[in-house]
C-alpha cells in the first residue's frame, strides 16, 4: 500500500482508538492459544494494546511481547492487567526476548505489516529462535484473495459499522 509505514502507522492517534471496536473473538482466541502454551508461557509478536495477551494472561499464561509501537505498548501499560507483561519495543522480525517459549503467536493479519517476503521470512526465523524444540508458531492471517470479488482487483470491507462510526478495511 502506497505510503504505509508500520513504524509510523501505529502512533498516538491509532493507539488511542485501537481498542474502541473489539473484534469479539478475544476470549475464543485466548482459549485456543492457551491449549498450546505448555508450561504456561507464550510470546506475542505485535502485542499492541494487549487485545489477546490480556485475556490469555488471565488464563494463567505468562505472556511476553514484542511490538514496534511505543504508543501501542503505552496503552497496554495503562491497563491494570498490562502492567506486568514483559514487552520489548522492536521489530518482530528481529527483536528478541532472549527466552524460549512453547508458543509464539501473531494475530489479526499483522504478518502483512511486514511489507516484503524477506521480512516475513525473517519473522518466521525469529519465531523459530524463540521456540522450544516442541514449540509452535501460530499465525492468524486471512487469505487476501478470498476478500476480492470475482473480476475485481481490490476490495473494501466494513470491519465495524456503528451509529456514528464506520471502520473500513481497504
Amino acid at each position: 500500500m502506497k505510503d504505509f509505514d508500520p513504524a509510523t502507522s501505529f502512533g498516538p492517534a491509532a493507539a488511542a482508538h485501537y481498542d474502541d471496536h473489539k473484534r469479539g473473538d478475544e476470549e475464543d482466541a485466548a482459549a485456543f492459544l492457551a491449549e498450546y502454551a505448555k508450561e504456561g508461557r507464550a510470546l506475542e509478536f505485535a502485542i499492541g494494546t494487549g487485545r489477546i495477551a490480556i485475556p490469555l494472561a488471565a488464563r494463567g499464561v505468562q505472556v511476553d511481547g514484542i511490538d514496534l509501537s511505543p504508543d501501542m505498548v503505552e496503552r497496554l501499560r495503562a491497563k491494570p492487567e498490562g502492567k506486568n507483561l514483559n514487552v520489548i519495543i522492536g521489530d518482530m522480525s528481529r527483536a528478541t526476548t532472549q527466552c524460549h517459549y512453547p508458543l509464539v503467536y501473531l494475530v489479526f493479519n499483522t504478518i502483512f505489516n511486514l511489507l516484503s517476503a524477506d521480512d516475513q521470512i525473517r519473522c518466521f526465523e525469529n519465531a523459530a529462535r524463540h521456540l522450544t524444540p516442541d514449540g509452535r508458531f501460530i499465525v492468524e492471517a486471512a487469505m487476501p484473495h478470498a476478500w476480492i470479488s470475482p473480476g475485481k482487483s481490490d476490495t473494501v470491507h466494513a470491519e465495524y459499522v456503528g451509529k456514528e462510526t464506520v471502520v473500513l478495511d481497504v
